[in-house]
Parts: C-alpha cells; sequence; structure tokens
C-alpha cells in the first residue's frame, strides 16, 4: 500500500494569522496528510530586566535558556493548528525547523525534504483584494523565484487561491511533448521586473531599518550607564545612611559620658562650696574645740587608761584593710584613738595644737590626704588608695557600698588647695 501523500502548509506561529490558509488546505486536500510547517527565527533581541539586548553581547547559555522557552513557546502554539485539522478529522503533522531567515528556511525545506506541494501565505487578510492576481508579501515572492520548479505551490489569501507556480504533478499517463508556454514566461519576466523594483525599495528600507537599529543600539547603552548610574548612587545612599546611624549612635554616647561627668563636676562643686564654709569658721571656734581637746588629752585619768584602751583599739583598726567601713564609724573610731593616745602614739604630721578637719582624711587610708580625688561614687579618696582599691577587683564604693559606675577618677584641686593651705597654716609638711 502506497503511502499518503504530503501536503505542506507554510504558516505563522500566530493561529490567528494562519487560520485561513490552513483552512483553505483542509477544503480542497482531503485523501492527504497535513503537514503543519513552520519556520522559526531565533529571537536576537533578549530582555533582561525590561531592556532588551543583542544576543551577541548577553552570555551564550542565557541566550540558549531563553531560545528555548521561545521555542516552547512556538511548539504550544502550533498545536492550535493541529486541533483544527483533528476537528476536519484530516492527520496531521507538525514540522518546525530552525533558520535565521523564512524564505532560506523554506527552501532548505523543499530541498531536504523533496516537497511537491506547498500551501503557502500570498499576504496578510488584511491586504486582500479581489484583483490581486500574485504575492503581495516578500517572503511569498522570493519563495515563487527561488522554489524548485518540481514543487507546485499555492498562494492563498483569506481563503481564496490567488496563484499558483510550478509544474503540474498531476501527469497523464503516457508521454507528452513539451509545449513552451509563452504566456507564462512573459508573466515570469514581469514578475522579475516588478520584483527588482521591490528589491530597490526594500534597500532603502533596510537602510532605514539599520539606522533605526543603531540608534536603539545607542539607547540600550545610554540605558545601561543610567542603569549603572543608579546603582552606584543607591549604593552611595545606603553607605551614607549606614554611616550616619553610627555617627548618631557614637554622638548619643557622648551625651551620656558629659551628662556622667557633669553630675560628677557638680557633685565636686557642692562639695568644694562645702568645704570653703568650713574654712571661713570663726577661728574662736576652732580655738576652743583646740582647747577642750588639750583638756581631754591633758586628763591623768585618761592617760592612764590609754594603755590599756589604745592597743586594743588600734588592732581592731588595723584588723583589715579592704573592708568597708560606713563613715560614721570611721570618724569616732579615729576620735577615739586621738583621745586616748599621747601625741607622741598618733602616727600623723600634725602637732598637739593642729586640728586636723574631717575632710581631709582618706577615708580608706584614715591619713591626711596628698594627691584627692573624686571617685564615680561622689566622695573624695587618696588617689594611690582608691585606685588599689579598684585595681583589686572590688566594683563597690568604700564608703556606701553600691557599685562604682565607673573609674574615671578626677583629680580634687579645690581640697588640694586647702589641705596645702591648712599645712602652711599649721607648719608642717608631708613626709
Amino acid at each position: 500500500m502506497a503511502a499518503p501523500e504530503k501536503v505542506f502548509v507554510a504558516l505563522p506561529a500566530e493561529a490567528k494569522s494562519g487560520r485561513s490558509t490552513l483552512s483553505w488546505a483542509l477544503g480542497h486536500f482531503r485523501a492527504t496528510v497535513i503537514v503543519v510547517t513552520h519556520v522559526h527565527v531565533p529571537p536576537q533581541m533578549i530582555p533582561v530586566m525590561g531592556v532588551k539586548f543583542h544576543a551577541s553581547k548577553l552570555n551564550p547559555e542565557q541566550v540558549s535558556l531563553f531560545r528555548m522557552a521561545e521555542r516552547d513557546k512556538v511548539d504550544k502554539q502550533l498545536d492550535h493548528y493541529v486541533n483544527q485539522c483533528l476537528r476536519m478529522k484530516m492527520k496531521c503533522e507538525k514540522l518546525v525547523i530552525e533558520n535565521e531567515n523564512v524564505v532560506d528556511g523554506l527552501v532548505e525545506l523543499i530541498n531536504l525534504h523533496g516537497v511537491t506541494k506547498l500551501v503557502i501565505s500570498a499576504a496578510p487578510d488584511r491586504n486582500y483584494s479581489r484583483k490581486m492576481d500574485k504575492p503581495a508579501s516578500r517572503t511569498a515572492t522570493e519563495i515563487m523565484q527561488r522554489a524548485d520548479p518540481s514543487c507546485k505551490i499555492w498562494f492563498v489569501c483569506k481563503e481564496r487561491l490567488i496563484c499558483t507556480s510550478g509544474v503540474e504533478v498531476e501527469i497523464a499517463p503516457g508521454h507528452t511533448p513539451f509545449i513552451p508556454d509563452t504566456g507564462h514566461d512573459a508573466l515570469q519576466l514581469t514578475l522579475h521586473q516588478e520584483q527588482d523594483d521591490n528589491n530597490e525599495s526594500e534597500l532603502g528600507f533596510y537602510d532605514e531599518i539599520k539606522e533605526a537599529c543603531k540608534a536603539a543600539d545607542n539607547l540600550m547603552m545610554r540605558a545601561l550607564r543610567e542603569s549603572y548610574r543608579r546603582q552606584k548612587a543607591d549604593e552611595e545612599v545606603v553607605s551614607s545612611l549606614q554611616k550616619a546611624k553610627e555617627y548618631e549612635e557614637l554622638y548619643l554616647e557622648e551625651v551620656k559620658k558629659r551628662k556622667e561627668l557633669e553630675e560628677a563636676l557638680l557633685r565636686a562643686s557642692e562639695e568644694i562650696a562645702q568645704l570653703k564654709q568650713e574654712r571661713d569658721l570663726p577661728k574662736n571656734d576652732q580655738n576652743t574645740t583646740m582647747e577642750e581637746q588639750k583638756e581631754v588629752i591633758s586628763d591623768n585619768l585618761i592617760l592612764e587608761a590609754s594603755g590599756q584602751i589604745i592597743k586594743p583599739l588600734q588592732e581592731y583598726l588595723d584588723h583589715d584593710e579592704n573592708c568597708v567601713r560606713e563613715p560614721e564609724t570611721l570618724l569616732i573610731q579615729r576620735k577615739l584613738a586621738a583621745s586616748f593616745s599621747p601625741s607622741s602614739v598618733m602616727q600623723s604630721p600634725f602637732d598637739e595644737d593642729c586640728c586636723i578637719p574631717s575632710y581631709l582624711i582618706c577615708p580608706i587610708l584614715q591619713e591626711v590626704m596628698r594627691e584627692p580625688c573624686i571617685a564615680s561614687d561622689g566622695f573624695t579618696y587618696e588617689t594611690d588608695a582608691i585606685r588599689s582599691w579598684l585595681d583589686g577587683g572590688r566594683r563597690v564604693s568604700p564608703i556606701t557600698g553600691q557599685p562604682i559606675v565607673h573609674q574615671q577618677l578626677i583629680p580634687n584641686l579645690s581640697l588640694r588647695s586647702v589641705i596645702q593651705d591648712h599645712a602652711r597654716r599649721n607648719q608642717y609638711s608631708f613626709s
């Protein structure tokens, strides 16, 4: 049994544009196999982030993936033609080839597959006219000129036959002498002349298209430069915001430290004011206090008991240098030691006539301060004593027992001046 004859129908990918051409073929070739033929032109402009780039300027892998996706889309569009054939109960096949030019692809298809019957659109349906007697589209015209003469081609527009080309396929039995067709030759000559005119106009169109492509390339390069500039600007904005945030954090930290220092200076100012008030007390009150202390020290009974009391009291005071005492307890203990001890027993640079104010004595060493400084708890200590206290791992105030905020020490210059002035007025010096 002979294989069924095949009729190739060249159709575009859009079913709306090629539906009328396929309908004409289905109505005129009933006992054949319809081969839906399409020449797929790989896209040269590849869209990337909303901008189209030429395939030569992109990664080959990216171009291949995009073209593969486009090929799958074309295959799905051609399925509409296959369904149209199946509805007419016609056998149908689908053939897709790739070529950079549609005409070259169809000519190659005719030569490779030995196509003898081809149906193609003479022009878009919207350009149909009753006076149309030849192909109006450039593709159909070139196919008529370049196709193998053994291939019979039907040119159709809006389900109407416009013209044919090539030799008749059905040949009567026996040998028939060849009769030249002068009318056909004249028609071909006229077609060639018209084609030359069309070629000249097409060359003009080609130059215009070339100029348009060049302008499009320039616009694309400008778009790329603008995109790169905007990207750099966005990066600079983000970097500036990060730096501004860092500077804000540093500023807040600096404000916090400044506030702490201002509070410490305020406490120091209050303490200095208090010292000045005590220093400006009437001298008569100081003399009265000194006389009272001399009377107490000169009492014979206390001198006799001092030998029994001062020793255990002194041992109690020196029991633990690292313990934290309340300021009132320290002051009472020192007064007791001073009251029950003769001047020869006291380890002090002052003589009997010297009255030592309590604010000149270090709470830790219980000695007159030489280099007074203010700690974060607001109290004044001997610099070496409080530093040794902090270096020993103690993070609480020696006076209050509360946690120490920071380890910064502020020299108490005003108190140091008071101590030096007191030493000069009482005519003593530090050893």
